[in-house]
């Protein structure tokens, strides 16, 4: 039979003229490409079978071995007729993950994709010019920067895609004072990325295992809460090594159908999308904390709440809807009865109160109740309700990234504590008060019942050791090699600003800050996910048959 094998190479060959093959029933069969498909080479093997042992090589331009894997690799479908796409000198290609269980039946898990696999890692090549990208790279931090045109191709174990033209800028705001710099990609010409608009290459620089953003959506997908989506990737730019980064999708209008109307259910008109941020600056700090502020959108600062989608806005007033909303929330009086009822019927409660409940658990500083940042608010026109989305999860179980300095003084954010107190420092400062939080979840006795049976429920069935180390375990085995080679590669500072912080984490870091503090990260993973459950179980008071943390 033929096999066709084909590899990815982790260095380009040494010469033009250089190349690869596959070592199959004791012969040396070279692989070919094109300009088409490098770096994605092939070969049918005639004679070979499912059963036949292979390794890939690197080949000299006289057809010499110069490299040669030194492990053997096998068929894992031994009905294939030819092998997935692999990658030169990583044994594993594809892994399999321990299951995490679903807390809440409400059928809102992500549908497989091929641009989000986690049981895989793909790859991505990205070819700018060169004098442009360099001029990208090196724009100092704190300005602004024009994307720039460049090729883009994504390459995993059962699919290439291939697109000649994207924008490509680049991304984040604090992880720009890292030599290791966070990617913008936006499709263009009615081009998708798996129906994704724009993708976002995390650096994923505060986070020293790159583990801890993946887990915490892992954990959103479990108990329901509708989110970004995330995937691990190597990036290549221009045919050079550019780093392991997490791949997310951003929040637009496919992301709205496809996850928040499911797909076909979507209808024609989407509703008002807001996304809401922080602003820290010299002059002054504003976060999105819900608070009414006026009833004209002049009110709020639209760096703030950035209007997305207009839904049934008005162009004089964008914000509209979302001031209603936030006057409802200041009106309130939580201490009458009905609470449940009463903002059922505006907002996704459960989804508004899981997504808290992770925040807490997870010690996601940088969202909603800490800091006012990282979520948006749709207004739903199917439910005739608002949704809660978090997203940006890299400041979370310990990580203090840039601010360590200041927030390792909180210890709400790194000792086991009650939920009221591990958001309770921000209430203290004048006009910094977290509405949604205060009013629903510490002061309405009915939906504080609420929250503290999810609470339960999540900390019993998935946010344990029991449920989590396990899945721990498999992206540390899964991602070790990926992440030493990140931290191998040697990025430049960035020219008249000395100063950028340049990646100096280890794979002795990434392994220990699993089970243990390192510098920038006060806890491991693993120690905070058991503090954090018992520090839940030790509020729980019996009640009969009926169980509760006590959150307030």
């Amino acid at each position: 039979m033929a096999v066709t094998s084909s590899s990815q190479e982790d260095r380009f060959p040494d010469s033009d003229a250089g190349s690869f093959g596959v070592l199959i029933n004791g012969k040396i069969t070279k692989l070919s490409t094109s300009p088409a498909t490098l770096p994605l080479w092939s070969a049918s093997v005639a004679g070979a079978s499912t059963s036949s042992g292979y390794k890939y090589v690197k080949l000299s331009e006289q057809g010499t071995v110069v490299q040669e894997e030194c492990f053997w690799r096998s068929f894992q479908n031994k009905n294939a007729k030819s092998t997935i796409n692999e990658f030169f000198l990583r044994q594993v290609t594809q892994t399999t993950l321990p299951e995490i269980p679903q807390v809440f039946n409400d059928d809102v898990r992500p549908k497989p994709s091929k641009a989000f696999d986690h049981f895989q890692i793909a790859t991505i090549h990205l070819t700018p010019d060169a004098v442009e990208f360099a001029n990208m790279v090196a724009t100092p931090p704190w300005q602004d920067v024009n994307a720039i045109q460049a090729g883009f191709q994504f390459i995993s174990a059962d699919t290439v895609y291939s697109v000649k033209k994207v924008k490509l800028k680049l991304s984040g705001r604090d992880s720009r004072y890292f030599n290791k710099l966070s990617l913008r990609i936006k499709f263009v010409n009615g081009e998708t990325f798996f129906d994704r608009p724009i993708i976002k290459l995390r650096s994923e620089v505060f986070d020293p295992t790159m583990i801890r953003e993946k887990l915490y959506i892992d954990i959103l997908n479990s108990v329901g809460v509708r989110t970004t989506q995330g995937a691990w990737v190597r990036v290549y730019v221009n045919g050079k090594p550019y780093g392991f980064y997490m791949m997310v999708e951003d929040i637009e209008l496919p992301f709205l159908r496809g996850t928040m109307h499911h797909g076909s259910s979507a209808p024609r008109d989407l509703g008002s999308l807001y996304k809401m941020s922080n602003l820290h600056t010299t002059e002054k700090e504003e976060e999105a904390t819900m608070q009414f502020a006026g009833s004209k959108t002049a009110n709020y600062n639209n760096e703030v709440y950035e209007n997305k989608n207009q839904g049934d806005n008005t162009n004089d007033e964008p914000m509209a809807q979302l001031i209603d909303f936030f006057k409802d929330l200041q009106d309130y009086d939580p201490t009458l009865s009905g609470g449940i009822e009463f903002w059922n019927t505006r907002l996704d409660l459960d989804g508004f109160l899981r997504s808290m409940a992770i925040e807490y658990l997870g010690g996601a500083w940088d969202g909603y109740s800490i800091a006012g940042n990282n979520y948006f608010m749709y207004f739903n026109p199917t439910e005739a309700r608002w949704q809660f989305i978090p997203t940006d999860f890299d400041a979370t179980f310990s990580v203090l990234g840039k601010h360590a300095d200041v927030l390792t003084t909180l210890t709400t954010l790194t000792t086991p504590t009650t939920y009221k107190e591990f958001s309770a420092h921000r209430l203290v400062i004048p006009g910094k008060d977290h509405p949604l939080v205060t009013k629903l979840i510490f002061l309405n006795k009915e939906i504080s019942a609420r929250f503290g049976q999810i609470l339960f429920d999540i900390v019993s069935k998935v946010f344990n050791p029991k449920v989590l180390e396990p899945r721990i375990d498999a992206y540390e085995k899964m991602i070790a090699d990926e992440v030493k080679w990140d931290y191998s590669l040697i990025r430049p500072k960035i020219p008249d600003f000395p100063d950028v912080t340049t990646l100096s984490s280890t794979i002795d870091d990434f392994h220990k800050s699993i089970i243990e503090s390192v510098k920038g990260v006060n806890i491991g993973i693993k120690p905070w996910i058991k503090s954090r459950a018992e520090g839940v179980l030790g509020q729980i008071q019996n009640s009969g048959s009926a169980r509760r943390v006590v959150a307030v």
